[in-house]
């Protein structure tokens, strides 16, 4: 039986669409070719190496303080991330847990 990768993704000091890249490129140790879009994270998830089979998402309920106003924009991109994460279990690629704070 193969050994769990436990990685903890923290969005919640994120600010910008990048900043939630690059913790995922910097904790689950992605190639530096890899795209930066739901696309690419899919990929990623359900093939391209990378580092994590046990992912926990740690983001608040509501986003504040986004940059330019986009609170709502930001939290909506946030959900997709974790969507592309639920939808990566649900075919049995990972596990995720995703905690709101």
């Amino acid at each position: 039986m193969e050994e769990k990768e436990y990685v903890t993704l923290d969005f919640t000091a994120c600010k910008y669409i990048s900043d939630l890249y690059n913790q995922m490129q910097t904790k689950m140790v992605w190639e530096d070719w890899y795209g930066h879009n739901l696309d690419a994270l899919w990929d990623i998830l359900t093939g391209l190496p990378h580092y994590g089979s046990d992912f926990t998402i740690i983001r608040p309920l509501q986003y504040t303080n986004i940059p330019h106003n986009q609170n709502t924009t930001f939290d909506r991109y946030v959900d997709k991330i974790c969507t592309v994460f639920n939808r990566a279990q649900h075919e049995g690629y990972l596990t995720v847990h995703i905690e709101y704070r």
